[in-house]
Protein backbone atom coordinates (compact mmCIF):
# COMPACT_ATOMS: atom_id res chain seq x y z
CA UNK A 1 0.00 0.00 0.00
CA UNK A 2 2.76 2.46 0.93
CA UNK A 3 4.63 1.85 -2.32
CA UNK A 4 1.49 2.63 -4.34
CA UNK A 5 0.81 5.73 -2.25
CA UNK A 6 4.36 6.98 -2.76
CA UNK A 7 4.02 6.40 -6.51
CA UNK A 8 0.74 8.34 -6.63
CA UNK A 9 2.23 11.20 -4.63
CA UNK A 10 5.12 11.35 -7.10
CA UNK A 11 2.64 11.50 -9.99
CA UNK A 12 1.01 14.62 -8.55
CA UNK A 13 4.25 16.16 -7.26
CA UNK A 14 4.78 18.46 -10.21
CA UNK A 15 1.16 18.92 -11.13
CA UNK A 16 -0.85 22.10 -10.64
CA UNK A 17 -3.07 20.24 -8.14
CA UNK A 18 -1.01 21.59 -5.26
CA UNK A 19 -1.84 25.12 -6.37
CA UNK A 20 -5.49 24.28 -5.78
CA UNK A 21 -4.63 23.05 -2.28
CA UNK A 22 -3.32 26.53 -1.45
CA UNK A 23 -5.85 28.54 -3.45
CA UNK A 24 -8.87 27.04 -1.67
CA UNK A 25 -8.18 28.23 1.90
CA UNK A 26 -6.52 31.47 0.86
CA UNK A 27 -9.44 32.20 -1.45
CA UNK A 28 -11.81 31.82 1.49
CA UNK A 29 -9.68 34.17 3.62
CA UNK A 30 -9.39 36.63 0.74
CA UNK A 31 -13.18 36.78 0.46
CA UNK A 32 -13.33 37.60 4.16
CA UNK A 33 -10.70 40.27 3.67
CA UNK A 34 -13.05 41.94 1.21
CA UNK A 35 -16.06 41.26 3.42
CA UNK A 36 -14.52 42.86 6.50
CA UNK A 37 -12.88 45.60 4.47
CA UNK A 38 -16.26 46.74 3.16
CA UNK A 39 -18.53 45.96 6.14
CA UNK A 40 -16.24 46.01 9.16
CA UNK A 41 -18.35 48.23 11.41
CA UNK A 42 -21.57 46.41 10.51
CA UNK A 43 -20.10 42.95 11.15
CA UNK A 44 -18.63 43.99 14.48
CA UNK A 45 -22.00 45.37 15.61
CA UNK A 46 -23.82 42.22 14.51
CA UNK A 47 -21.73 39.89 16.66
CA UNK A 48 -20.12 41.17 19.89
CA UNK A 49 -18.00 37.99 20.04
CA UNK A 50 -15.74 39.01 17.16
CA UNK A 51 -14.01 35.63 16.85
CA UNK A 52 -17.36 33.79 16.70
CA UNK A 53 -18.53 36.22 14.03
CA UNK A 54 -15.37 35.63 12.02
CA UNK A 55 -15.80 31.86 12.18
CA UNK A 56 -19.43 32.14 11.06
CA UNK A 57 -18.44 34.28 8.08
CA UNK A 58 -15.54 31.99 7.14
CA UNK A 59 -17.76 28.91 7.35
CA UNK A 60 -20.17 30.35 4.77
CA UNK A 61 -17.55 29.85 2.06
CA UNK A 62 -15.77 26.76 3.37
CA UNK A 63 -18.39 24.20 2.26
CA UNK A 64 -18.62 25.14 -1.45
CA UNK A 65 -14.85 25.62 -1.68
CA UNK A 66 -14.25 22.28 0.03
CA UNK A 67 -16.71 20.33 -2.14
CA UNK A 68 -15.43 21.94 -5.32
CA UNK A 69 -11.86 21.15 -4.32
CA UNK A 70 -12.76 17.52 -3.62
CA UNK A 71 -14.41 17.28 -7.04
CA UNK A 72 -11.50 18.73 -9.00
CA UNK A 73 -8.78 16.85 -7.12
CA UNK A 74 -10.56 13.49 -7.38
CA UNK A 75 -11.13 13.99 -11.10
CA UNK A 76 -7.59 15.12 -11.88
CA UNK A 77 -5.93 12.38 -9.81
CA UNK A 78 -7.95 9.72 -11.64
CA UNK A 79 -7.44 11.48 -14.99
CA UNK A 80 -3.70 10.84 -14.79
CA UNK A 81 -4.36 7.13 -15.33
CA UNK A 82 -7.22 7.67 -17.81
CA UNK A 83 -5.22 10.01 -20.05
CA UNK A 84 -2.18 7.75 -20.10
CA UNK A 85 -4.33 4.60 -20.53
CA UNK A 86 -2.30 3.06 -17.74
CA UNK A 87 -5.04 1.33 -15.74
CA UNK A 88 -4.31 -2.13 -17.21
CA UNK A 89 -0.60 -1.73 -16.57
CA UNK A 90 -1.22 -0.45 -13.04
CA UNK A 91 -3.66 -3.22 -12.18
CA UNK A 92 -1.32 -5.89 -13.57
CA UNK A 93 1.23 -5.13 -10.87
CA UNK A 94 1.53 -7.66 -8.02
CA UNK A 95 -0.57 -5.56 -5.65
CA UNK A 96 -4.13 -5.86 -4.45
CA UNK A 97 -6.55 -3.91 -6.62
CA UNK A 98 -8.16 -2.41 -3.53
CA UNK A 99 -4.90 -0.71 -2.59
CA UNK A 100 -4.93 1.14 -5.92
CA UNK A 101 -8.34 2.61 -5.14
CA UNK A 102 -7.43 3.42 -1.54
CA UNK A 103 -4.24 5.14 -2.69
CA UNK A 104 -6.14 7.52 -5.00
CA UNK A 105 -8.52 8.34 -2.16
CA UNK A 106 -5.64 8.82 0.29
CA UNK A 107 -3.86 11.30 -2.00
CA UNK A 108 -7.02 13.38 -2.36
CA UNK A 109 -7.69 13.21 1.40
CA UNK A 110 -4.13 14.29 2.22
CA UNK A 111 -4.46 17.30 -0.05
CA UNK A 112 -7.81 18.33 1.45
CA UNK A 113 -6.42 17.87 4.98
CA UNK A 114 -3.52 20.18 4.12
CA UNK A 115 -6.03 22.74 2.83
CA UNK A 116 -7.92 22.49 6.12
CA UNK A 117 -4.67 23.09 8.02
CA UNK A 118 -3.93 26.15 5.89
CA UNK A 119 -7.45 27.40 6.58
CA UNK A 120 -6.80 27.05 10.31
CA UNK A 121 -3.56 29.03 10.05
CA UNK A 122 -5.12 31.64 7.78
CA UNK A 123 -8.12 32.14 10.08
CA UNK A 124 -5.92 32.68 13.14
CA UNK A 125 -3.66 35.21 11.44
CA UNK A 126 -6.57 36.97 9.79
CA UNK A 127 -8.30 37.42 13.15
CA UNK A 128 -5.08 38.75 14.68
CA UNK A 129 -4.71 41.10 11.72
CA UNK A 130 -8.20 42.44 12.41
CA UNK A 131 -7.06 43.24 15.97
CA UNK A 132 -9.44 40.73 17.55
CA UNK A 133 -6.86 40.07 20.24
CA UNK A 134 -4.73 37.11 21.22
CA UNK A 135 -7.46 35.41 23.25
CA UNK A 136 -7.95 33.05 20.33
CA UNK A 137 -10.59 30.29 20.66
CA UNK A 138 -8.29 27.67 19.19
CA UNK A 139 -10.70 24.81 19.76
CA UNK A 140 -13.46 26.57 17.85
CA UNK A 141 -11.08 27.49 15.04
CA UNK A 142 -9.98 23.85 14.83
CA UNK A 143 -13.60 22.70 14.64
CA UNK A 144 -14.38 25.27 11.96
CA UNK A 145 -11.36 24.21 9.92
CA UNK A 146 -11.45 20.41 10.22
CA UNK A 147 -15.07 19.44 10.92
CA UNK A 148 -16.15 20.39 7.36
CA UNK A 149 -13.44 18.05 6.04
CA UNK A 150 -14.69 15.12 8.13
CA UNK A 151 -18.31 15.97 7.31
CA UNK A 152 -17.46 16.02 3.60
CA UNK A 153 -15.81 12.59 3.51
CA UNK A 154 -18.90 10.95 1.90
CA UNK A 155 -18.67 13.39 -0.99
CA UNK A 156 -14.92 12.82 -1.32
CA UNK A 157 -15.38 9.03 -1.43
CA UNK A 158 -18.18 9.35 -3.96
CA UNK A 159 -16.19 11.68 -6.20
CA UNK A 160 -13.14 9.43 -6.15
CA UNK A 161 -15.32 6.42 -6.93
CA UNK A 162 -17.01 8.12 -9.89
CA UNK A 163 -13.78 9.63 -11.21
CA UNK A 164 -11.87 6.34 -11.07
CA UNK A 165 -14.46 4.14 -12.77
CA UNK A 166 -15.49 6.63 -15.47
CA UNK A 167 -13.08 7.52 -18.24
CA UNK A 168 -15.19 10.49 -19.29
CA UNK A 169 -14.84 12.95 -16.41
CA UNK A 170 -17.77 15.12 -17.50
CA UNK A 171 -20.29 13.38 -15.24
CA UNK A 172 -18.16 13.28 -12.04
CA UNK A 173 -17.26 16.94 -12.53
CA UNK A 174 -20.85 17.96 -13.24
CA UNK A 175 -22.10 16.05 -10.18
CA UNK A 176 -19.45 17.62 -7.97
CA UNK A 177 -20.03 21.16 -9.21
CA UNK A 178 -23.77 20.76 -8.72
CA UNK A 179 -23.16 19.54 -5.16
CA UNK A 180 -20.91 22.52 -4.40
CA UNK A 181 -23.48 24.98 -5.76
CA UNK A 182 -26.26 23.19 -3.90
CA UNK A 183 -24.35 23.47 -0.63
CA UNK A 184 -24.50 27.27 -0.90
CA UNK A 185 -28.29 27.18 -0.56
CA UNK A 186 -28.62 24.04 1.56
CA UNK A 187 -28.36 25.68 5.00
CA UNK A 188 -32.07 26.39 5.27
CA UNK A 189 -33.45 24.65 2.19
CA UNK A 190 -32.32 21.04 2.71
CA UNK A 191 -32.96 18.44 5.44
CA UNK A 192 -30.11 17.39 7.71
CA UNK A 193 -29.75 13.92 6.18
CA UNK A 194 -28.31 15.24 2.89
CA UNK A 195 -24.48 14.82 2.98
CA UNK A 196 -23.85 17.89 0.80
CA UNK A 197 -25.23 20.00 3.63
CA UNK A 198 -23.04 18.51 6.36
CA UNK A 199 -19.87 20.58 5.70
CA UNK A 200 -21.91 23.69 6.55
CA UNK A 201 -22.16 22.40 10.14
CA UNK A 202 -25.61 23.96 10.52
CA UNK A 203 -28.94 22.35 11.34
CA UNK A 204 -30.68 20.72 14.26
CA UNK A 205 -27.53 19.01 15.54
CA UNK A 206 -24.20 20.05 17.02
CA UNK A 207 -21.25 20.32 14.59
CA UNK A 208 -19.69 17.12 15.96
CA UNK A 209 -22.76 15.22 14.74
CA UNK A 210 -22.09 16.21 11.12
CA UNK A 211 -18.41 15.31 11.41
CA UNK A 212 -19.28 11.90 12.88
CA UNK A 213 -22.04 11.29 10.33
CA UNK A 214 -19.58 12.16 7.57
CA UNK A 215 -16.99 9.64 8.76
CA UNK A 216 -19.57 6.87 9.21
CA UNK A 217 -21.35 7.47 5.90
CA UNK A 218 -18.03 7.95 4.15
CA UNK A 219 -16.89 4.54 5.38
CA UNK A 220 -19.99 2.94 3.84
CA UNK A 221 -19.48 4.71 0.50
CA UNK A 222 -15.79 3.83 0.59
CA UNK A 223 -16.61 0.16 1.08
CA UNK A 224 -19.13 0.22 -1.77
CA UNK A 225 -16.69 1.95 -4.11
CA UNK A 226 -13.88 -0.39 -3.13
CA UNK A 227 -15.99 -3.48 -3.81
CA UNK A 228 -17.14 -2.10 -7.15
CA UNK A 229 -13.59 -1.24 -8.21
CA UNK A 230 -12.22 -4.65 -7.24
CA UNK A 231 -14.94 -6.49 -9.19
CA UNK A 232 -14.48 -4.51 -12.39
CA UNK A 233 -12.38 -6.24 -15.02
CA UNK A 234 -12.03 -3.25 -17.31
CA UNK A 235 -12.39 0.41 -16.32
CA UNK A 236 -14.62 2.40 -18.69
Amino acid sequence: MMSILKADLLKVKRKWFWLLVFLGPFGVIALQLVNYGVRYDYLIQQEPDVWAGLLDNVNMFVAPALLLGMTILASQIAAIEHQQSSWKQLLSLPVQRGYVFLSKLAVAAIMIFISSTLLFIGTVFFGIGLHFGLDIPFLEVIKNSYYPFFAGIPVLCLQVWLSVVMQNQAFPLAAGVFGAVFSMTAAFAAPDWIPWKWPLLVGEHEPIWYAAAGMITGSVILLAGLMDFVRREVLT
